[in-house]
């Protein structure tokens, strides 16, 4: 698969699933599902031919037959955005047997994250300060229901899993006479070599989304 940007059409961003490059399916489809659930940590299910992908503190079943990502409890598929179909698919694709290193890093340490994460690629942070920057607990609670882990910085952190092979870290200082609220996101050194930067920018999207609606 090419590291090709994959969010963008003449500087425009796909909106609806069945936007999805074609070549997407039809690569996964020519996989063998052994060889995916090795190097993504997921299952496959044989007579539905569907890879079952944990995602945070929910199940998809990824069905390349069929082209489509179905929440396994249920939910109408037209609910799942196309940034969630893309970061599922090049998981899928993409990611590698490698364990998780030994440090995380934020956006700007990412090869290139610098010069990406900014403008209309920036991190999806602002959002979560407007609305916990003065309620710590909230957003450590919001961190918990999605299954994340307390961690001990800032005013409130948590680690979360949103896919097996991928941790990220939430850092909130809460807002005060003086400053205002900062949240920092933070990756496994490793993220790169699974994902390149729009799809990284996508789950991160993805998973901010999911923290506002969970509490």
């Amino acid at each position: 698969m090419s590291d090709r940007q994959l969010t963008h059409k003449e500087r425009g961003i796909y909106e609806d699933p069945v936007e999805i490059d074609p070549h997407l399916w039809e690569e996964l489809a020519s996989l063998h599902p052994d060889e995916v659930c090795v190097r993504a940590e997921v299952r496959y299910h044989k007579d539905q031919k569907c890879y079952l992908v944990p995602f945070l503190n929910k199940a998809y079943a990824c069905c390349p037959s069929r082209r489509i990502i179905e929440n396994i409890k249920g939910g109408h598929p037209g609910n799942i955005s196309f940034q969630f179909y893309l970061v599922l698919l090049t998981y899928l694709l993409r990611a590698l047997s490698l364990g998780i290193s030994s440090s995380m890093v934020t956006g700007n340490e990412i090869k290139g994250g610098n010069f990406f994460f900014k403008g209309p690629h920036a991190l999806f942070t602002r959002p979560l300060e407007n609305r916990f920057g003065h309620d710590p607990k909230a957003f450590l609670d919001a961190g918990l229901l999605l299954g994340g882990k307390a961690t001990q910085f800032g005013d409130a952190s948590f680690r979360l899993w949103p896919l097996p092979r991928i941790p990220m870290g939430y850092i909130l200082w809460e807002a005060d006479e003086e400053f205002p609220a900062r949240l920092v996101i933070t990756f496994d050194a490793h993220i790169d070599k699974h994902f390149p930067l729009d799809v990284i920018w996508a789950m991160v999207n993805e998973v901010g989304l999911m923290l506002l609606k969970s509490v």
